[in-house]
Formats: C-alpha cells, structure tokens, sequence
C-alpha cells in the first residue's frame, strides 16, 4: 500500500464534473469557459469522463464512511479492475483543481462542497491506496468544517447507491442554480422562444434541467445552439451548431462531436445517458453492434455533424429509435426514415 499526504481531496466520486467515456484520451484541445463558468478544456474533459462512468457503473462501486470526531473516513473500492483504476484515476485528476481552489459551481453541487473549496486550507488529507481501491481520511480541527466534509461525504454516498437518479435529484434539490443566482434552464435575453427547436423550452422544469446537463455535456449553451437528428437510410446525423457567429462556442461544439465519435465508436454512450438522465433507446444494441457501425465527424460551419452508417438491420432500427429519441426529448428539428421532417 502506498500513502500520500495531500493538501486536499474532494470525497471520492464527487459530483463536481459530470460526463462520459472513460479511457478516452486525451485530446490535447485548447480550453475555453463554458456556460457553466466550467473550463472545457481537456484535462476537464477527461475528468467528466471519469466522473460518469463512475456513476453509471455506481452498483459496481463499494463505499463506507466513518465519521470521526475530526472528520471522515471513506473507502471507495470495486471489485472490478476497471471501475477500481477509474476510481484511482479519478483521485489524480482532481487533485490540482482542488489544490488550485477551483470550484466549478455546478448544478448539482452543494453547499457542503462549495465549503470544502473554500476551507481547503483548513482540511489535512490522507490517501491510502487499497488493493481495491482508495481510503480517504479529512480531518480539521474547524468543526464547521469537519460537518461540510461528513455532510458532502454522506451525499457522495447517495451518488454510490443511486447514481443517475440520485445524481439527478442532487441537481432538482439545488434547484438547477448556476453560480450568481442564474437558473440553469433561464432563457437568455434576446432568447430564441419562436425558434422551432426550441419551442417551449422554458415551459417545464425538466426540460429546462436537460437543457442545463445538455450545457454541461457538450459546453454551449443549449438555448442558443440547434440540434438535428436525422435519420437516414443507411444510418442517421447528429447536427449540432451555434445559432450566431461565435468562433470560441464553434470549437467547443466540434470537441465535443470529436469526443462523440471516439465514444460511440467504442460502445460509450454515457454521454447521452447522462444528458437524458436515463439509459437511451437503442444504445444497449448500438453498444453491442459497435462493430457494425460507423461513426465519422464533419464540421459544419457553426458547428458540426456526428454521422452514423451501417449496413446490419437491427443496428440500423436502433440507430433510428436513438435519433427518434432524441428528437422528442430535445424539442429538436430533424427528419424521420423517409424523409418527414419533425419539429
């Protein structure tokens, strides 16, 4: 066993960093702010990868907390050598940010975490590598302090037991905040309510909340973005761009669609399972006929285009039962197998 004295750790499995894919490499793209105040640069990518698969495969994942009378103790460890080497690689990524005091202010983040960013000086940490995984020990001799780190660890716990769902109302609790008050479904001035696919977009809360997890997923915001998901005979698109002339927001959209094509190329589709905040129609066989199917990025010029072909039926019908999904629950534009345009 190996152990490491840090200035700080946030609890293992953190809801600060929402995303998908894991083992994705990295990129090596230049960062920019998203609409979030998240930077969308590739180490950030990397750890929302983690941070959702580790969610996703949350039944997988074994956790207990002590609490002390100084502070906490966690175990966060798996019996499957994958989710333990995320676990761990989860630990490494966040522990510059954390050192930097870099708070990202998510949605689904609480005022326990917020106070852990801002007492991090006042936390000692110590981190033991098990053959499973990772032992977590914070203590402080702050007691406002030591209640944030048992607080925030009992609610990463909630994460560990009931992953997208727990993550989710995580999220409704906080009321869908951003940083300054802003809600995360809040319709920008000069906003799009006439655009047709975006129609009713500030009209219920869930779909305000997609829009927001959409935003976090992909960095724009989604209210001043338009999708298409077109099916086609031989497979489908995903078309994502910018509304407006925006150079910074064209390049975050063609990561992310560069990001998508590594993923579903590989069987990842935790992305949209994440935004969806449930398993999506047609991506258990899309997984599993991976093989089969071709994923190739273009760029567009606001944005870009994921496009899917394949040759095998059954991976073709799931394929549209993806798109036909997708289109509902984004309010999208885009046409159905045999051209009928939906909006």
């Amino acid at each position: 066993m190996r152990r490491r004295h840090l200035a700080v750790l946030i609890a293992i499995i953190g809801a600060s960093f929402p995303g998908a894919h894991a083992g994705a490499q990295d990129a090596g793209h230049a960062g920019r702010g998203g609409m979030m105040g998240m930077s969308h640069d590739s180490a950030t990518a990397a750890q929302m990868r983690v941070i959702h698969q580790l969610v996703v495969n949350h039944d997988r994942i074994k956790r207990t907390v002590t609490n002390l009378v100084d502070g906490i103790r966690t175990v966060t460890e798996s019996d499957d050598p994958a989710i333990t080497q995320l676990i761990r690689e989860h630990v490494a990524s966040m522990l510059q940010r954390v050192a930097a005091g870099s708070d990202p202010g998510l949605p689904m983040e609480s005022e326990a975490l917020h106070a852990i960013f801002r007492d991090k000086d006042r936390i000692r940490t110590t981190v033991e590598t098990t053959a499973d995984g990772i032992v977590v020990v914070q203590t402080s001799s702050d007691a406002q302090t030591v209640a944030a780190l048992q607080q925030h660890a009992a609610e990463v716990s909630d994460l560990t037991r009931g992953g997208m769902a727990a993550m989710h109302a995580a999220m409704m609790k906080n009321g869908g905040m951003m940083p300054g008050g802003m809600h995360g479904g809040m319709m920008p001035a000069g906003g799009h309510a006439g655009h047709g696919a975006h129609a009713g977009s500030t009209s219920d809360s869930a779909f305000a909340a997609l829009q927001m997890r959409g935003g976090e997923a992909m960095g724009v915001d989604q209210y001043t973005s338009t999708h298409r998901f077109d099916a086609l005979p031989d497979g489908g698109r995903i078309e994502l761009q910018r509304d407006a002339d925006d150079p910074a927001g064209v390049a975050q959209i063609r990561r992310h669609l560069q990001d998508i094509e590594e993923a579903f190329t590989s069987g990842d589709f935790t992305t949209p399972a994440f935004v969806h905040m449930r398993q999506v129609p047609g991506t258990v066989i899309m997984a599993a006929k991976r093989a089969l199917i071709t994923c190739t990025f273009r760029e567009l010029p606001r944005g870009g285009e994921l496009r899917m072909t394949t040759e095998d039926p059954e991976a073709l019908e799931a394929i549209h039962a993806f798109l036909a999904f997708q289109r509902q629950d984004h309010r999208a534009g885009g046409t159905e197998h045999g051209g009928m345009d939906k909006r």
